[in-house]
C-alpha cells in the first residue's frame, strides 16, 4: 500500500537559495569602471572625430579629456549608485578615485605628471562620480 507524500515546493526553495546568493562587493565598482571607460572612450572618439571636422589646434584636445573624464567618470558612478542602491555619495567619490588612477598612471607613463590639469582632472573625477552615484541611487 502506497501512502501519499507531499511533494516539496521545488520553486520555493529555488528562490531561496537565489536569494541568499551574496553578490561581491566589488561588482559596483567593476561595472562602474567598464560603463565609465567605455563612456569616456566614446566621448573621447567624439571629440576626435570633431576636433578633424573642424581643424582645431592641439590645444582643444585638453578640452575633449577633460570632457571625457567627466562624461566617463559621471556613467561610473550611476552604474555603481544603481548597482548599490545606498550611499551614493560615498559609493560615487569611490569610483571617481578608482577612475582617476589610470589617469594618474598614465600620466606618470607618458611624463604628464606634473601638469596643472591633473589636480583639476582628479576633482572633476571626483566631483562628477559623486553627482553620479547620488543620481544611480535615486534613480527610480
Amino acid at each position: 500500500m502506497l501512502v501519499p507524500t507531499a511533494v516539496p515546493d521545488i520553486s520555493r526553495e529555488r528562490r531561496n537559495i537565489m536569494r541568499k546568493k551574496k553578490k561581491s562587493p566589488a561588482a559596483p565598482f567593476a561595472a562602474g569602471m567598464i560603463c565609465g571607460g567605455t563612456a569616456a572612450l566614446i566621448t573621447v572618439a567624439l571629440g576626435a572625430l570633431l576636433l578633424s571636422l573642424f581643424g582645431a589646434s592641439a590645444g582643444a584636445a585638453g578640452a575633449a579629456a577633460i570632457a571625457a573624464s567627466a562624461v566617463g567618470s559621471f556613467v561610473c558612478g550611476r552604474t555603481a549608485g544603481i548597482i548599490r542602491r545606498r550611499d551614493g555619495l560615498k559609493i560615487g567619490a569611490l569610483c571617481g578615485a578608482l577612475f582617476f588612477i589610470p589617469l594618474l598612471l598614465l600620466s606618470l607613463i607618458f611624463g604628464t605628471a606634473g601638469s596643472f590639469l591633473l589636480p583639476i582632472k582628479a576633482l572633476i573625477c571626483l566631483a562628477f562620480a559623486a553627482a553620479g552615484g547620488v543620481a544611480g541611487v535615486n534613480k527610480e
